[in-house]
């Protein structure tokens, strides 16, 4: 009899298990990595050609919401989400108050001001893990943001943070927007923005730390689809 019992309780015990996963996994959505990949093709592509009309040929700036340079808090009051200046030359800095007047081209600086592409995969992070970043300090997200990359949101098989003079370094294999590096003719737009992954980083960086960041270099590992980001804090 007591044999009998063991038997059942194990049995309703697996039941519940598999009813409890089946629970779970019902509530995710899931769609191809090559969709999600082709997607974002088509905005970068969009980005080069605005690149290559206005002959830009300077480095992204990822603009804060916030920054927290006492000369410049006042002055991004009504600006909600990071934006990213894409300067015309690489001496060319973001201007301030072109920003604050909500300008596309700028005028005092040549360069314009576009959404950044990684800024809507940042906000899903925060919205799905009840996270704000702009209240981690830098050296615990270098902790933190790579497992959501990796376990929670599986946009990486691998992904390492660590901190280095004036900035972060960002190692990622088996990256999901892998084809965006391949793009042939190459994309100039990734080069200087970084894949949506690479830029989400970027948008999270400069939330946390409040100052203006730039991608430094980029280097791709086509051995194991793999991507190394240097950022620089300005």
């Amino acid at each position: 009899m007591l044999f009998g019992l063991q038997v059942a309780a194990f049995i309703g015990l697996g039941l519940t298990f598999w009813g409890a996963l089946f629970a779970l996994a019902r509530s995710g959505k899931y769609v191809e990595s090559n969709l999600l990949d082709a997607t974002a093709k088509s905005a970068y592509s969009t980005i080069d050609r605005m690149i290559n009309d206005l002959k830009f040929n300077g480095q992204g700036y990822y603009i804060p919401a916030h920054l927290k340079d006492a000369h410049h808090s006042g002055h991004l009051k009504n600006q909600k989400e990071p934006v990213v200046f894409i300067s015309g030359n690489f001496d060319g800095k973001p201007s301030v108050d072109d920003l604050a007047a909500d300008r596309f081209l700028s005028e005092k600086t040549h360069g314009a001001f576009i959404n950044s592409p990684g800024f809507d995969l940042m906000s899903q992070i925060e919205k799905q893990l009840q996270l704000d970043f702009s209240k981690f300090p830098i050296e615990e997200l270098t902790e933190i943001l790579p497992s959501c990359l990796t376990e929670t949101f599986n946009l990486a098989k691998s992904a390492e943070m660590s901190v280095v003079e004036n900035g972060v370094s960002f190692k990622a294999t088996g990256i999901l927007y892998r084809s965006l590096y391949r793009a042939e003719p190459p994309l100039k737009s990734v080069s200087i923005l970084g894949c949506p992954v690479v830029s989400a980083v970027a948008c999270v960086l400069a939330k946390s730390s409040g100052k203006t960041v730039t991608i430094k270099e980029q280097v791709l590992s086509p051995s194991n689809c793999g991507v190394q980001a240097v950022f620089n804090f300005i």
